[in-house]
């Protein structure tokens, strides 16, 4: 590239440690690319300029949420940077990755947007009250049925995050902790493919999961509580992730052209460069269920990952120089239109009349 552009990026310590290498900054450097690690406590208008923001504090969002003053600070101080730097691309905008707090809201906005053939959501509904009864009821107005998952609403940004439990009868209702989300559980021959997107790019790992659950279960099982990190880390072995031998041939591979769309249609719905879906297959159906979305996932497994952040980074500093150049050359002709006053325009009004008030 002609010139020096800077990526500045904020990330946890555990985060700079899995991504940030001389791999990294050596690609960076090949490509033209300064990369600036940015201390978020300090001022950023010293610290800068930069052409590129990366940055994960989903810790920080979720704390503002619950009323922490130094989290909602710090929130506060890096959106007015943004507001004052519209130049700078930011992965990923705040208010995009602020949805993804909610599993609740998130899951309501795949409900109502998703429209995909051959995939779903799962039932779910939120629970938060500490009456069994009063849930009970909750659950089946929503069509929720046992088993169910039992899922902290904040979704990241939190240790318990990933703390999960499959209740699987009014017995176990008492150990739900609300407020939580109680997802219908999908039986999935213990599979999950995890999908890493970059950009318009993406990566699918097999993982394991949790085993195939049935009624008799239901009445048989207390409930399960699980990391959802530890069960589901590639090489995990628990015990509830081995598949009786009667379910293992109802395993089905995903089909990329599936996942291809929901990869579009999730970068589209959420507007995010960075984020990773959950899908199980439905054993008995063989749809797609999305079970959760999540921004900035880790890549540990995702082949050229640097590449393809480069890649993406590029693209979209090209698409905002474009942009800009168009941007000029609108407001060039506008303004040697509104001199020369020809009277095009206002004919070209009269034959295409605004719809924007009507």
């Amino acid at each position: 590239m002609c010139e020096k552009y800077v990526i500045g990026y904020s990330l946890s310590e555990k985060k700079r440690q899995k991504f940030i290498s001389n791999e990294f900054y050596n690609a960076c450097e090949a490509e033209g690319f300064q990369f600036k690690m940015i201390d978020i406590n300090s001022d950023l208008e010293s610290q800068g300029p930069f052409h590129v923001f990366i940055y994960k504090m989903m810790d920080k969002l979720a704390n503002a949420e619950h009323g922490d003053e130094n989290a909602k600070a710090i929130i506060a101080k890096v959106k007015a940077y943004f507001c004052q730097h519209p130049e700078i691309i930011v992965i990923d905008p705040l208010d995009n990755i602020r949805i993804l707090i909610n599993r609740y809201k998130s899951y309501e906005i795949l409900q109502e947007n998703l429209q995909l053939d051959e995939v779903f959501i799962p039932k779910f509904v939120e629970l938060k009250s500490k009456d069994t009864a009063e849930n009970t009821s909750v659950l089946k107005t929503a069509g929720v049925k046992f088993p169910f998952l039992s899922k902290p609403l904040v979704a990241q940004g939190s240790n318990d995050a990933h703390k999960m439990m499959i209740i699987f009868n009014e017995e176990g209702m008492k150990d739900c902790q609300p407020p939580c989300v109680a997802q219908e559980f999908i039986n999935h021959n213990a599979i999950l493919y995890k999908i890493f997107i970059v950009g318009e790019n993406f990566h699918v790992a097999e993982r394991p999961s949790i085993k195939n659950f049935y009624e008799k279960d239901c009445t048989a099982l207390n409930t399960i509580v699980f990391n959802s990190h530890e069960i589901c880390k590639s090489g995990s072995k628990s015990k509830w992730s081995i598949l009786s031998e009667d379910n293992i041939p109802l395993t089905v591979k995903p089909k990329n052209e599936v996942l291809e769309k929901i990869v579009k249609r999730i970068t589209k719905l959420f507007g995010l460069y960075l984020v990773g879906v959950d899908v199980v297959i439905e054993n008995h159906t063989g749809k797609y269920a999305i079970i959760d979305v999540n921004m900035f996932p880790g890549y540990d497994s995702y082949p050229n990952f640097f590449e393809q952040l480069i890649s993406c980074i590029k693209k979209l500093l090209h698409e905002r120089k474009d942009s800009q150049q168009h941007s000029k050359s609108y407001t060039l002709k506008k303004c040697l239109s509104d001199d020369l006053d020809s009277g095009f325009e206002s004919d070209e009004k009269k034959k295409y009349p605004t719809k924007l008030n009507k």
